[in-house]
């Protein structure tokens, strides 16, 4: 089964152009419920490329086996391209002792699983916007966007043939294998933006920033799909009129152009951007639903922006009765998240997973 893998892994590099004697060595069927295939970040930064498949993949066809392999080859490719210093495991291991300690018992009572939710403190910034004092941030970050981005393209090129970004495709003819049967293009893309709108809604609802990553990544699914047809700023349009972030438009177009580009270091500037802008509903929410209405006036949170919100977060906290955020670790990931990564977890399971823990006012 092994070299059969790496068979397919090997016909990937050839035809993709991967400079790389790396072989897979493993192939694990327990990947988690909800979970089609992936790579686990952490065994990456260890040395072990290890392929984690449902079980069920025996039953599904081969055509999609195909399509999801090249998929997941292009998570593995692009770790291994990956233009930046990647962090040591160490790293990953100061982080998760950093969460555990600065985790409250009433921090953990409130978010349970995910009680690793932290407001980031100010990161030292390249000249281009690019964060440079967490190489684990800028990694999971590449991952979660680009690579997500890179991967949906490489996987509906394959299906198309290989044709060039902005080919003429018929949405409704043109079908994409799934499981068990083919399903046109046009339902596919409806399946992704009625998961990404989901998680965003349920994201303004629950406050739980990996919600967020999960509306977040979808996102990156569909660009990576319409980034090969032609009209693409109209169905971008249409796309955010749908999600509810119109008024987020211009920010979205940039990141769009940037990962058709392959800009890294624009997309993940961009990225940073999408994500503060993001939190801070969050931000201003959480304190809503925590400190009492003496610490702060609601003209204060009108004044919260993503670079000034470290700032209050400090004044608030000397306040007194004041107590914010014991730790900073960032709310884009925490080292669970790593672990979890590029599986492509559907949205329906994130909740299954959220309704377990105690979540404010839910």
């Amino acid at each position: 089964m092994l070299s059969q893998f790496n068979q397919m892994w090997a016909d990937y590099k050839k035809k993709n152009k991967v400079n790389s004697d790396i072989m897979l060595d493993e192939v694990r069927f327990d990947a988690a419920h909800g979970v089609e295939a992936s790579f686990d970040l952490m065994e990456m930064l260890d040395g072990k490329y290890i392929l984690h498949v449902t079980k069920k993949i025996h039953l599904y066809s081969g055509d999609y086996v195909k399509f999801l392999l090249n998929h997941e080859f292009t998570h593995l490719s692009d770790f291994i391209a990956y233009p930046y210093e990647k962090p040591a495991l160490y790293y990953f291991n100061e982080r998760q002792a950093l969460e555990d300690r600065t985790n409250t018992a009433a921090d953990r009572d409130i978010f349970g699983e995910y009680g690793q939710i932290r407001l980031p403190k100010p990161k030292k910034v390249t000249e281009s916007g690019l964060l440079k004092d967490d190489i684990g941030k800028m990694l999971f970050n590449y991952m979660n966007t680009y690579s997500e981005f890179h991967a949906c393209q490489t996987a509906i090129k394959a299906v198309l043939g290989h044709p060039l970004p902005g080919t003429a495709v018929d949405v409704d003819k043109n079908q994409i294998p799934a499981p068990f049967r083919a399903i046109s293009i046009k339902r596919m893309l409806a399946d992704y933006l009625r998961k990404a709108h989901l998680a965003y809604q349920k994201f303004g609802t629950m406050l739980v920033p990996q919600v967020f990553i999960m509306y977040f990544r979808q996102v990156m699914y569909l660009f990576g799909y319409i980034s090969f047809f032609g009209n693409d700023t109209r169905t971008l349009k249409q796309t955010f009129e749908v999600l509810g972030v119109s008024d987020k438009e211009e920010l979205y177009l940039a990141m769009y152009q940037a990962l058709k580009s392959r800009d890294i270091d624009a997309i993940l500037t961009y990225t940073e951007k999408i994500y503060q802008d993001s939190y801070l509903p969050f931000v201003k929410e959480y304190i809503r639903r925590h400190y009492d209405s003496s610490l702060y006036t609601e003209e204060e949170l009108d004044e919260i922006t993503p670079d000034n919100y470290h700032d209050y977060v400090e004044t608030l906290t000397n306040r007194k009765g004041g107590r914010l955020w014991s730790g900073r670790v960032s709310p884009v990931y925490g080292v669970n998240d790593v672990k979890k990564a590029y599986g492509g977890m559907e949205v329906e399971e994130m909740m299954e997973i959220l309704k377990k823990n105690r979540l404010p006012n839910q």
